[in-house]
C-alpha cells in the first residue's frame, strides 16, 4: 500500500517540477501537453504534495501491539511409567526346583521353545541355548543340546549362581 503513493509521489514530483518550466523551453520534456491539461496536472500534483506535506508533518502512528503471546501449548502426558515387572519367584533349592519355576521356564521357552534338543547351528545350543564355551567351563560335556534335561538344569543352575540372570538377555522379558 506505501509503494503506489511513493510512486504516484515520485512521478507527481517530476511533473511538478517540470511544470514550473514553460512549454516553449527546450529543457521542458512534456511537450505533448497543452495548457489545459498542464494547468490540471499542476493543481493535482499541488493538491497531492499539499496531503503528502501534511501526512509527513503527522506524528508516526504507534507500531502495532504485538500479539499477545499464545499461551504455551499444553504439554501432552507422557506415557506412564511401564508397569513394574513381578519378579517370578525361583527356588534356588536345587538345580530342579530352580528348572521348574515360572521364570526359568519363560527363559526355556523364549529361548528354545521349551526344546532341550535345539540345535540351530548358531553356536547355542540346548534348552537355555548355552555358548559351547560356558557350558564347558561350568563342566559339561558334548553339546548341550545332546546331554539329557537334567544335566541342562543342573549346568544352567551353576551357571546361574556364578552369574546370574545375565547369561539370558531374555531374563529381563521374563521377569528375573
Amino acid at each position: 500500500m506505501l509503494l503506489f503513493p511513493t510512486a504516484v509521489l515520485s512521478v507527481t514530483l517530476v511533473s511538478v517540477s517540470q511544470a514550473t518550466g514553460s512549454v516553449s523551453d527546450p529543457g521542458f520534456r512534456l511537450t505533448s501537453f497543452n495548457r489545459p491539461l498542464h494547468a490540471a496536472i499542476s493543481s493535482d500534483a499541488t493538491e497531492l504534495m499539499v496531503r503528502l506535506t501534511a501526512l509527513a508533518a503527522a506524528p508516526p502512528a504507534p507500531p502495532p501491539s504485538p500479539a499477545p503471546a499464545a499461551a504455551p501449548a499444553a504439554v501432552a502426558p507422557s506415557a506412564p511409567p511401564p508397569a513394574p515387572v513381578v519378579q517370578s519367584v525361583v527356588d534356588t533349592s536345587s538345580a530342579a526346583a530352580w528348572a521348574a519355576s515360572a521364570g526359568v521356564a519363560c527363559i526355556r521357552e523364549h529361548e528354545s521353545g521349551d526344546n532341550y534338543s535345539e540345535d540351530t547351528g548358531n553356536g547355542y545350543y540346548g534348552a537355555y541355548q548355552d555358548l559351547l564355551s560356558t557350558w564347558q567351563s561350568h563342566g559339561g560335556t558334548g553339546l548341550p543340546s545332546d546331554a539329557p534335561p537334567a544335566v541342562q538344569d543342573q549346568i544352567n543352575y551353576e551357571i546361574y549362581l556364578s552369574g546370574g540372570w545375565g547369561q539370558w538377555s531374555t531374563a529381563a522379558g521374563c521377569g528375573l
